[in-house]
């Protein structure tokens, strides 16, 4: 959802036009559309129901941020809906529902959200956080249990020193929880991290439009991490926005050559190449998209516009 010109390789089309609300900001617009396309098709390609729940999952963000948490839950729930294996949804679910009072509602999101990654550690402790609340004492210092096995080194010995302490705690008394609920605060808050931060700004940079901010934060990414394909494909985005198209293929094609199953590498690379009028690489890459299983209506569509394009010439 980054590549913020895709919208233009279908312009008239009902995917199109979601696309473009997004890029607004109508965010409710573009889940109304999005809503529309499927209903309309038996069974949407994953691009459509990847751009639905991103589209949803920008919506509760600004929801929360108006403090309108039922609708920001409703958002979310929805999301979860379309990918239901995504544990990141799951979690956020559960502290939404946390926060409407819903603590049987949180547990299960909490446990959707392990059950799609057993190493989540803030899934883990937050589940065990609640599960202190609603008195499960097993529960939680299973949960604790795990999350010292599988969590961050940094965690470890505090979790291992808390799990020793436990069973023998009242829980209930004041003094627990003034020394407990600290003590997950601090750990789900974890170390501060340059290169997740660094991340985070330039994914943010994307969101917003500034390109100029993304480049240089992946920039810098990649002088530490060259290797990371993921780097590389979305500064091949934040080029492609910036209208550098040899600059994104060049990215788009280190991206393939670190993993050569990154079907959104693909895809981007098969667009930029379609831009600077290169139809039959486009073709390959695209055929590639549109033939995976899931299925790509991006692909399909540009496809069908070479095609039309190949029989005017």
């Amino acid at each position: 959802m980054f590549l913020r010109k895709l919208f233009r390789f279908l312009p008239r089309s009902a995917l199109g036009r979601a696309l473009g609300a997004f890029n607004r900001g109508d965010l409710e617009t573009a889940a109304r559309l999005f809503e529309e396309i499927l209903r309309s098709t038996p069974q949407p390609a994953s691009d459509i129901v990847l751009c639905a729940c991103e589209t949803y999952l920008e919506l509760a963000s600004e929801l929360e941020s108006r403090a309108d948490w039922a609708g920001a839950v409703q958002a979310l729930e929805r999301a979860a809906a379309l990918r239901p294996r995504w544990a990141d949804v799951q979690l956020r679910l559960g502290r939404l529902y946390e926060r409407l009072d819903q603590p049987q509602r949180a547990r299960d999101a909490y446990q959707r959200a392990i059950e799609a990654n057993p190493r989540y550690f803030e899934a883990r402790l937050n589940l065990a956080r609640l599960l202190m609340h609603l008195e499960d004492r097993s529960g939680a210092l299973q949960q604790l249990q795990e999350a010292a096995h599988s969590g961050p080194e940094y965690a470890a010995r505090e979790l291992e020193e808390l799990v020793h302490d436990l069973p023998d705690a009242n829980w209930a008394s004041r003094d627990a929880r003034a020394r407990l609920e600290p003590l997950f605060t601090r750990l789900l808050a974890g170390p501060p991290s340059p290169v997740a931060a660094a991340l985070e700004t330039a994914r943010a940079a994307l969101r917003a439009g500034d390109n100029a901010l993304a480049i240089g934060e992946l920039k810098k990414l990649l002088q530490i991490h060259p290797r990371f394909p993921d780097l590389h494909n979305l500064l091949g985005v934040a080029y492609d926005n910036e209208e550098m198209t040899d600059d994104a293929i060049e990215e788009f094609e280190v991206a393939l050559r670190l993993n050569p199953q990154y079907l959104d590498a693909r895809l981007n690379l098969g667009l930029a190449l379609f831009e600077r009028g290169r139809d039959a690489e486009a073709q390959l890459h695209l055929r590639a998209v549109a033939a995976h299983e899931s299925g790509n209506e991006v692909a399909r569509s540009v496809l069908a516009q070479i095609e039309s394009r190949s029989g005017v010439r």
